[in-house]
This record gives C-alpha cells, structure tokens and sequence, in this order.
C-alpha cells in the first residue's frame, strides 16, 4: 500500500504488508510468479497510461491461468457517477465496465467477466399499474440505485493463446 499508517496498521495485525505503489511491486515480481492481483479501488486513481501500464504488469507477473480482480465505482448508476465518484478528490475518471472489459481483455486476459456489486435499497415508487410503468419504475431504479460498484475478472492466458 502507498499509505505508512494502512501499512502500520497491517502490520499491527500481523499482516504482511509492503509501502511502495502496485506497479512497482508488480514489476519487481519474477514472470508468471504469482496466482492473483487484486486492486479495490485503485483504477479510478490512474492515469491511462499507468492503469494499462498496471494491466500489463499484472499480466507478466500471473501465472498462466492466474486471476486479475479490479473493483471500481460503477458509473452507471447515475448517483456515483454524478455525484458520489467525486467526493473523492483523488479520482481521476469514472471508468465504464464496459471500457474495462475492454482493457482488461485487449492485455492478454481471457474468460473476462464483468460482475455488477452493492446495490443500494431503492426506495418504494408508487405503482401505476400499467406495465409500461413498472417498466419504466424498474429503469428508473436501476439507474439511480442499482450496483454502486463493479468487479472485472480476467484470467492470464498462455503464451500460445495471447
């Protein structure tokens, strides 16, 4: 972690921890030497080129078949991203999961899944009755209370396969 106190305190509780940023971690690691990466919430902080930079890290330092897990905020829910995403100053841009499918799979990933995660509890709409309306209800609460996050999924393909 890039933070002294998250890391002092890990380390408190036993936990073995390491101050530095991840792209230095990942890129000190020897090729295909490790099982899985997870980042929560860290994509939203990186410029473009660091985040593909991160992917490729990642990727190089996985073993075939070893797991990439990125969760981000989810701007399709219009709450996050209109508003919610910016109460941190530190991020840089919503980042769309299709977009991150997109990356994640353009960088040597395979079996990329996108999972949709904590969705907050809309509050009771009054009905109308008619099924366009509920319809309409259900889009309207997707949008504005559906998943507040998301998770990707990619898995290192082997070398013949990339």
């Amino acid at each position: 972690d890039a933070n002294p106190a998250f890391v002092a305190a890990g380390r408190a509780r036993g936990l073995d921890m390491e101050l530095g940023d991840a792209l230095s971690y990942l890129e000190a690691l020897p090729p295909d030497s490790i099982d899985m990466v997870t980042a929560f919430h860290v994509v939203e902080h990186l410029a473009t080129e660091d985040l593909l930079a991160l992917l490729e890290a990642a990727r190089v330092a996985l073993r075939p078949g070893g797991c990439l897990l990125l969760e981000t905020p989810n701007p399709t829910n219009l709450v996050m991203a209109a508003c919610d995403f910016y109460n941190d100053p530190t991020h840089r841009s919503p980042l769309p999961p299709a977009l991150m499918e997109y990356l994640v799979s353009t960088q040597g990933f395979g079996d990329v899944e996108v999972r949709p995660l904590h969705p907050k509890t809309a509050p009771l709409m009054t009905t109308c009755g008619a099924d366009a309306c509920a319809r309409v209800r259900e889009l309207v609460a997707q949008a504005l209370f559906g998943p507040q996050d998301y998770a990707v999924l990619g898995y290192k393909l082997p070398a013949e396969e990339r």
